[in-house]
């Protein structure tokens, strides 16, 4: 390639480009991105302290009325299905608050329900996303759950 036809290249790729962000920036303020979204996993959800260490996890507590019967498990067992990678990511975009919740389809909340009831081995009412944040500590018999607490909780009824 003689020079004129690297500067041409060169040209055309500095306003090709701020172009294609402009369109996506513009199409992406009207509607939604029109790619898929990737949700990659915290690379740092273990907090570590001096004489312990934190980590955030979520549970899913299937129950009857009354709470005659229960039962805790983990979005892994589930949704196996959905690959660990992507559980995370699921889990807040389906289960983040009590309007996503809200928004889940007649036929999902069957699905949902179906699920817990194959799982559980009862036919539950209650479904609860919750998300918890568990305290280690290092002794000398090793490690040890110092305290657990809920630092949220979706319900789903059926």
């Amino acid at each position: 390639m003689n020079r004129k036809a690297v500067r041409t290249l060169f040209i055309c790729a500095l306003i090709y480009l701020p172009l294609q962000y402009a369109i996506v920036g513009i199409v992406g303020y009207y509607d939604a991105e029109p790619w898929p979204a990737f949700v990659f996993p915290g690379f740092k959800s273990v907090h570590v302290y001096d004489d312990g260490f934190e980590i955030k996890r979520t549970v899913i507590d299937v129950e009857t009325l009354h709470r005659q019967r229960s039962l805790d498990m983990s979005p892994q067992e589930f949704f196996p299905e959905i690959p660990l990678s992507q559980i995370p990511g699921f889990i807040r975009t389906h289960f983040s608050g009590d309007e996503a919740v809200q928004q889940i389809s007649d036929e999902g909340r069957a699905w949902l329900h179906i699920r817990a009831t194959e799982i559980a081995g009862f036919s539950p009412n209650t479904m609860h996303i919750i998300e918890l944040t568990e305290y280690y500590r290092q002794t000398e018999e090793g490690t040890v759950l110092d305290m657990a607490l809920e630092t949220g909780r979706i319900s789903l009824q059926f």
